[in-house]
């Protein structure tokens, strides 16, 4: 057994979860018939969530004429299940760039992928259709939660392990033969320790492996496309072209081919390039 792993999973019960506005928010999320209201009164008992949303709200990736001051506004806007997913994207923000004993720009970057991912795995749901693009998102921005956890045992590693995955092993089994768990291992059993809905907690489970998923495989398909894009892509002047190993079983799994991906290649590269102001906003 790893010696890290131990630590790890004491880490793992020890670990304060997400706020609980936004444990309460993912919550009401579950529910079909929820109102716009029911989601303000419990944004409004936290002045600087209140704040960040209407930041997000503001940024330029939407991209509204006019500035929108009241929650009420971005509910109008928006539509409930976006700002749902503006709520998390904020209290994941400060999470994951608050998170102790690993260094601001690890963290960002993970921050940054992970909106990324988020907003990739959304439009591939609304593209295809058959799955909700606003639960795709909360997948895609929560699918390395564990990596908060995992990143501050990888330091003195890292060499190693990016060596090993030059090589053509594959990262997430380097993780678990170092240190007995996989990040989205990790991040599964956080899940299940806070609460979250079981779709979700399945979908981060078996991201990297989404022909394992049990309960929503098509939108674990997604994600793990999704994640697959992003880590293709610089911020700053991503390529011109989307050029990724992907098999075809990948993309089949989404509902996607070659032929498909490329159609929706120029369409998709737009909306990370106007992520950069999300990312920076959240």
């Amino acid at each position: 057994m790893s010696k890290a792993l131990p630590v790890i999973l004491n880490e793992i019960k020890s670990l304060e979860p997400l706020p609980q506005v936004a444990l309460q928010v993912m919550a009401l999320s579950e529910r079909e018939d929820v109102t716009p209201r029911e989601l303000i009164v419990i944004i409004q008992t936290d002045g600087g969530l209140t704040a960040k949303v209407l930041k997000l709200s503001n940024s330029a990736y939407y991209g509204f004429a006019r500035e929108i001051a009241s929650l009420e506004e971005a509910g109008t806007m928006l539509g409930t299940r976006a700002l749902f997913n503006l709520v998390l994207t904020s209290c994941t923000g400060r999470y994951f760039r608050n998170y102790g004993g690993c260094s601001k720009e690890t963290m960002a970057r993970v921050w940054e992928s992970s909106v990324l991912t988020a907003i990739t795995a959304s439009m591939l749901a609304r593209l295809h259709g058959g799955v909700d693009r606003h639960r795709a998102y909360t997948a895609g921005l929560l699918l390395n939660i564990g990596r908060i956890v995992l990143e501050r045992f990888v330091i003195p590693f890292r060499g190693a392990i990016d060596t090993e995955v030059r090589l053509g092993v594959d990262a997430v089994e380097v993780e678990r033969r170092l240190f007995g768990l996989n990040h989205a291992e990790i991040g599964a059993q956080l899940a299940e320790r806070w609460g979250f809905p079981a779709a979700l907690t399945d979908t981060i489970r078996y991201h990297h492996s989404p022909e394992y998923a049990r309960i929503d495989p098509l939108m674990t398909s997604f994600c793990h496309l999704a994640e697959t894009i992003t880590s293709a892509l610089e911020l700053d002047d991503g390529p011109d072209e989307i050029t990724l190993d992907l098999s075809d079983e990948t993309l089949a799994a989404a509902g996607l081919d070659r032929r498909g991906l490329a159609a929706i290649e120029q369409t998709l590269m737009g909306e990370l390039r106007k992520a950069r102001d999300m990312v920076d906003a959240g």
